[in-house]
């Protein structure tokens, strides 16, 4: 059971403080729970940490590492950035939208492509 009652943990990649986090797809995760309005733990994990997050089962004939963000939702586990949010967006289509309809479906992907890529700075 996680702390205040929340069932939601993602893994977020982090650096050599556990306060540095480095890959913009755990931001766009970070800023669609945020947005939703979702409570979540945030756990940090390295790349040498292979183990804590094997349990996302990951296909590792198409990549070569595990990777994160991975969000475990309850009994859901959810890998891959923009699979999470469409996975937030659907199960929580009471919260407000990520996306808007179809159309803001594909202009989400290109803005959060063209802005979370190229920053090296968080947003919040």
């Amino acid at each position: 059971m996680m702390p205040n009652g929340v069932h939601r943990k993602l893994y977020d990649l982090a650096g050599a403080e556990d306060d540095r986090r480095t890959s913009p797809y755990c931001w766009r995760i970070r800023f669609a729970l945020a947005h939703k309005g979702l409570e979540y733990q945030c756990v940090p994990w390295r790349r040498v940490e292979k183990d804590l997050i094997a349990f996302s089962r990951q296909d590792l004939e198409h990549l070569p590492v595990h990777q994160v963000p991975v969000l475990v939702d309850d009994d859901t586990v959810v890998h891959d950035s923009w699979s999470i949010a469409e996975y937030l967006d659907k199960t929580y289509g009471d919260k407000p939208s990520l996306f808007g309809e179809a159309k803001g479906r594909k202009k989400t992907g290109m803005f959060l492509d063209k802005t979370c890529l190229h920053s090296n700075v968080p947003w919040w």
